[in-house]
């Protein structure tokens, strides 16, 4: 009964550690990924996440740009918050499906 409550208490513990975050992320499976953008080019975008986390996502050209007016990736201004879906592929990285672009920051003078 003791060994049984003991590896309860460790499967807690490597769950609450972030043991089970692999399990979140998974390959094949799509992702929301938001933030503001540092960077993006026409092969991929990077943004500061929420958690403040920079992410590098890869942008194909079946990557679906959201955004009024129609605009191409390399055209988000960094400073711009968007919202992107993405498919973890088997090295980890992280491909866009679409981006759905907010509003850019307007400068105060």
């Amino acid at each position: 009964m003791a060994r049984r409550l003991v590896v309860m208490v460790l499967m807690f513990v490597v769950v609450a550690l972030g043991g089970g975050v692999g399990v979140l992320a998974h390959e094949g499976h799509e992702h929301k990924v938001m933030g503001t953008v540092t960077m993006a080019m026409a092969d991929h975008i990077a943004l500061k996440d929420k958690e403040g986390k920079e992410v590098t996502i890869k942008v194909t050209k079946d990557t679906k740009v959201k955004a009024k007016p129609a605009i191409k990736v390399e055209d988000i201004k960094v400073g711009t918050r968007v919202v992107v879906t993405a498919v973890q592929e088997k090295d980890k990285s992280m491909t866009a499906k679409a981006i759905e672009v907010g509003v850019a920051p307007t400068s105060t003078k």
